[in-house]
């Protein structure tokens, strides 16, 4: 497998309080122009796949109808949306998205939908998390406090993504998914580990991803809090009982900071576990909320029918999806509501994407192949 270097750079104040990142979510600035792929010797430039490439998504605000969204974010400057390879951290915003498909015709669904998809969540240690690990970079990168006559201060940095095309490159959502470098005062920092290594996350792998890559991720989280060292309140709270999960108990409704907050003096204490089954909880709330539904979490969550395989089989396989022992998601949940795997142990199949220009013409599926549309920006 191939990989793309992109050079760009960071602001290091994206994160929560001063922005809304997460600990596995960030934007990137890119210098498209010096986006390489290298593979067996060979190199050759392919900032234009990011340029011109994107996918066509469901208008939340015109029902049946879909818009053209790009990789390359154009929303308050040039960016890319990183989605951080093989981690998941607890959410400081997430909203139910549940679509069930395309607009059936039912206008008073999805007005109750994409009602509930306006409302926000977070998860306990969210807040908590994603500031530690900020504070921690800005410690080892030697910046100082924020300043807000200078909200912004952007860090040399690149993105590595680990793939030989573009429909390997990035989600459905448009995000490139990789590892992010943050260079700076004689250091570099892989922000994918740095959080696997420091607790603020929890392994989370797709059948995408190569064996070495799950192998070493997977030692890293291990690693924290091994050997005496002190263990995180994330790793500290794991419960591997969905009972533990009321709404009440395990999120909060946030519009980002106008609730409480983890670390402040009105803090709350909670259980928290795989941000996975975080998501499909909150997409249960907010059918019950939108849609009146009375199927209790339990019983929803062991109706999901999603396909995934344990990291143990996946790697008896070498790797292969096809040769993997399948289950339901809903199967590795007992009927007393325990999880029948510790976090890091299930890989979940990548969802197939192919990225399209504005014409909804596809990009070649190689990055070998030329992609020639004129002079980057």
């Amino acid at each position: 497998m191939g990989f793309v270097d992109i050079l760009g750079k960071v602001d290091i104040f994206q994160y929560w309080p001063h922005g809304s990142s997460d600990v596995d979510t960030l934007k990137f600035v890119p210098d498209l122009a010096s986006a390489q792929y290298f593979v067996n010797g060979t190199t050759r430039n392919v900032g234009a796949f990011f340029e011109r490439g994107g996918t066509f998504q469901p208008d939340d605000n015109n029902p049946g109808e879909e818009k053209f969204r790009s990789i390359l974010r154009k929303a308050g400057g040039v960016s890319l949306s990183v989605r951080l390879q093989g981690i998941d951290a607890p959410e400081t915003h997430y909203s139910p998205n549940y679509r069930e498909g395309m607009f059936d015709g039912d206008y008073a669904k999805w007005i109750a939908k994409h009602i509930a998809r306006q409302n926000s969540y977070r998860q306990p240690y969210g807040k908590l998390c994603t500031d530690l690990f900020a504070n921690g970079l800005r410690a080892l990168l030697g910046i100082g406090s924020f300043n807000s006559a200078t909200p912004e201060v952007l860090v040399p940095a690149k993105v590595r993504i680990l793939a030989d095309g573009i429909n390997g490159s990035v989600d459905v959502y448009g995000r490139v998914i990789g590892y992010v470098t943050l260079i700076g005062n004689g250091q570099e920092i892989v922000l994918n580990d740095y959080a696997l290594s420091q607790g603020f996350a929890f392994c989370s792998f797709y059948g995408s991803m190569a064996i070495d890559e799950m192998k070493r991720l997977t030692d890293l989280f291990a690693s924290h809090g091994a050997g005496g060292a002190p263990r995180s309140q994330l790793r500290s709270n794991v419960s591997s009982q969905l009972r533990d999960f009321e709404p009440e108990l395990w999120t909060t409704k946030s519009m980002r900071d106008t609730d409480r907050d983890d670390n402040g003096v009105d803090s709350f204490r909670s259980r928290c576990f795989d941000p996975k089954l975080f998501r499909r909880c909150v997409d249960w709330v907010g059918r019950k909320e939108a849609l009146g539904e009375s199927t209790t979490l339990l019983d929803y969550m062991r109706s999901n029918d999603e396909q995934i395989v344990l990291l143990s089989d996946f790697l008896a396989a070498k790797g292969d999806w096809n040769k993997s022992r399948k289950f339901a998601m809903g199967s590795l949940i007992t009927k007393e509501g325990a999880f029948a795997y510790k976090t890091g142990e299930v890989v979940f199949e990548s969802r197939p994407i192919e990225i399209v220009n504005d014409q909804r013409e596809p990009l070649p599926e190689s990055f070998l192949t030329p992609y020639d549309v004129g002079v980057l920006p």
